[in-house]
């Protein structure tokens, strides 16, 4: 074998697989960043587009049946739920600079899950939490003639945020729903968004604008 033979067929020595090491290093940690970012970014767009996928859900829902959600006794009759959850995963924390009473948002009054309203006919208060007792007959929407349920209106019976959280929503305050009060309140789909914590004003009488990084989607009552 020749000696440029024998030089041709060497391999990489230890050093330049060290060079070679750290400039893919260099490269990623310089790249990091913006793919997290790009991650993060379409995380908020997901939560942005669930969001209106909820709110149009529940009009349609208001559109079949005629009633919003907050029904919670045997007929289906009631108005005692306060909020609809989207997944039993909600958060309860309130975040820096929230508006008034934002924890609200994930501890005030009655919950039930929205899947009883959207996934499964089962509008009154007999369902376990995964929906397994949602077949009430005579208890339920009617599935046919005026005002019947045409559900599904959603394709899962619960859904969570990309951050694992419940989407909330305050129910109490569709016309008809629980809150008795004179000031008319904005209904909200609403993440508690990347923090898992709320900021939004649950029972503010003044803007109700979406704070901090929640996200969310105003349904829109006629």
């Amino acid at each position: 074998m020749s000696k440029s033979s024998y030089f041709d067929r060497r391999g990489f020595t230890l050093i330049e697989i060290v060079i070679a090491v750290a400039i893919v290093a260099i490269f990623a940690a310089a790249l990091s960043p913006m793919v997290f970012r790009h991650l993060e970014d379409a995380k908020v767009t997901r939560a942005a587009n669930e969001t209106e996928t909820i709110a149009t859900a529940i009009l349609g829902y208001y559109k079949d049946t005629g009633r919003w959600p907050f029904t919670n006794a045997d007929g289906p009759s009631g108005n005692t739920v306060d909020r609809i959850v989207t997944a039993s995963t909600v958060a309860t924390g309130a975040g820096t600079g929230a508006g008034s009473g934002a924890a609200n948002w994930g501890t005030y009054g009655t919950a039930k899950n929205i899947g009883d309203y959207l996934y499964y006919n089962n509008p009154d208060d007999d369902s376990t939490a995964d929906g397994t007792n949602a077949s009430q007959a005579g208890q339920d929407w009617p599935t046919t003639g005026a005002l019947a349920w045409k559900g599904p209106y959603v394709g899962d019976y619960e859904l969570t945020d990309p951050w694992g959280n419940a989407y909330v929503v305050n129910s109490r305050y569709f016309p008809g729903g629980r809150y008795t009060g004179s000031v008319r309140h904005k209904v909200l789909v609403l993440s508690p968004g990347p923090d898992g914590k709320w900021q939004t004003p649950y029972s503010d009488n003044t803007s109700e604008e979406i704070l901090g990084d929640d996200i969310g989607t105003v349904v829109t009552v006629r």
